[in-house]
């Protein structure tokens, strides 16, 4: 049995009696109160260990949290909200909160949250110093939209990894929005005040990247008719947000890990260096574990750039946040036309929503202004879709999410036989156990047929 005192901030009955019902199977001893007024009376009769709080229970919601902190500096709080969002998470977080969990919620994430905090409080009630409530300030939160478990995840880390000055590793595929956490990250961060410089490694030639990294000095090459500061030089006291860092080549893999060691920069063509004092955020489409396994990437910079990671999910893994995403891009294209495009239909939303999005958000966002600029009316339809979004396959998003219809397996098993048997119709037919003929429809039904010499 645990013997811990946990107190509730909700005034949802059903609610309480689910989170009583979780946290018994610890053996917690549970309360609960309606709203902070009430958790006030409550905290100055009885200490407690954890205090789960509602954030809908109150208007202002950060005046909440801060409230209960003045009470109780100590004690670890945890949010509830059906709203996840990266302003949740860091305001959230800098005011102080443990953590946050986005409704609905597992009986695991609750009990493994409700754990790691009692446990943080009976290891601060010796010694430690109590919690300093932060500045009650306000800070840009980007344009990250999204409430999925995937982003949940996603805004949490960004709301921890801001307040550090290590370098972050932002691995996701093309089009996920690696530059749009960076900048968050940035934001939230003691460097909002610095600069924020973007380099893409993947977008030109080795010897003017470095040029373009480091600075160069006059004369140091053919056009290099005066001084330059490199990106990174333009980037101190702030962020450099360095995109496609597996495109770098071992030479300049090489220079960007001596940045990170010695936080300084030669430039070109000088034997000087100069100090520098610059945050490295990295990105990558490509994971980088194999390519430090086969060789391709240096893995002493592969350590030193992932001291923090944020995996980033593709936007078919959090299709739950396709319909905001699409409203947010209909909203933003639509007002620059006139007469302004305002709405989605369902059927444009239905094929949004079967489509596999290779693009990720990117992708969604070019789709749509497309639509917003071909549609004659006020609501984007399907025929103002691009081809392919209209015409994928119900099966598209199923083969990449994993699941395998009967059909595929049939198809992969009759071009398996095929390709076995030397492209042997009537073997293969044989083997199959149907006739010659039906093995050609399926192969035309396919689409392979010219490739098996059927016409």
């Amino acid at each position: 049995m645990t013997h811990a005192r946990i107190l509730i901030v909700d005034n949802n009955v059903g609610a309480v009696r689910d989170l009583r019902d979780i946290l018994a199977v610890d053996g917690y001893e549970v309360s609960s109160v309606q709203d902070s007024h009430d958790a006030g009376g409550y905290l100055e009769r009885l200490p407690v260990d954890l205090i789960l709080t509602d954030l809908s229970t109150e208007h202002d919601e950060m005046t909440c949290l801060r409230h209960l902190r003045g009470l109780c500096p100590t004690t670890p709080i945890v949010l509830m909200t059906a709203h996840g969002s990266l302003k949740t998470a860091v305001e959230g977080l800098k005011a102080g909160a443990f953590d946050y969990v986005c409704k609905p919620f597992t009986a695991d994430e609750v009990r493994s949250i409700a754990r790691r905090a009692v446990e943080q409080t009976h290891m601060l009630s010796e010694q430690s110093p109590p919690y300093e409530t932060p500045p009650d300030d306000t800070s840009p939160f980007g344009n990250l939209v999204g409430s999925s478990p995937g982003m949940v995840h996603v805004y949490k880390a960004i709301a921890r990894v801001a307040q550090t000055d290590s370098s972050v590793l932002l691995q996701g595929e093309s089009g996920t929005g690696k530059e749009l956490i960076a900048r968050a990250i940035h934001a939230n961060g003691p460097r909002c005040s610095g600069p924020f410089v973007t380099v893409d490694g993947g977008a030109l030639a080795d010897t003017l990247l470095e040029s373009e990294l480091f600075g160069h000095e006059r004369g140091s090459f053919t056009g290099a008719v005066s001084s330059r500061k490199g990106l990174l030089e333009q980037a101190h006291s702030g962020t450099c947000f360095l995109d496609e860092v597996a495109d770098l080549s071992p030479a300049l893999q090489g220079k960007l890990l001596r940045v990170l060691q010695e936080k300084e920069i030669r430039r070109v063509g000088s034997t000087a260096a100069t100090a520098l004092d610059v945050r490295i955020i990295a990105a990558s489409k490509l994971p980088l574990e194999p390519l430090v396994r086969s060789g391709t990437f240096r893995e002493d910079l592969y350590y030193r750039m992932n001291v923090l990671t944020i995996n980033i999910p593709p936007l078919r893994e959090r299709l739950e946040d396709l319909p905001l995403l699409a409203k947010r891009f209909v909203h933003l294209y639509g007002a620059m036309k006139s007469p302004p495009v305002t709405e989605l239909s369902t059927e444009a939303l239905a094929l949004l929503r079967r489509y596999w999005w290779p693009g990720n958000v990117r992708e969604l966002e070019h789709a749509i202004e497309r639509a917003v600029t071909l549609s004659p009316y006020s609501i984007i339809c399907p025929e103002d879709l691009p081809p392919a979004i209209k015409d994928a396959a119900p099966e598209s998003l199923a083969r990449v999410q994993g699941w395998v219809t009967l059909e595929d397996l049939e198809r992969d098993h009759i071009l398996r036989v095929l390709d076995s048997h030397a492209r042997d119709l009537g073997r293969s037919a044989t083997i199959l156990g149907i006739h010659r003929k039906t093995l050609l429809r399926k192969l035309r039904h396919y689409g392979v047929a010219a490739g098996y010499g059927v016409t």
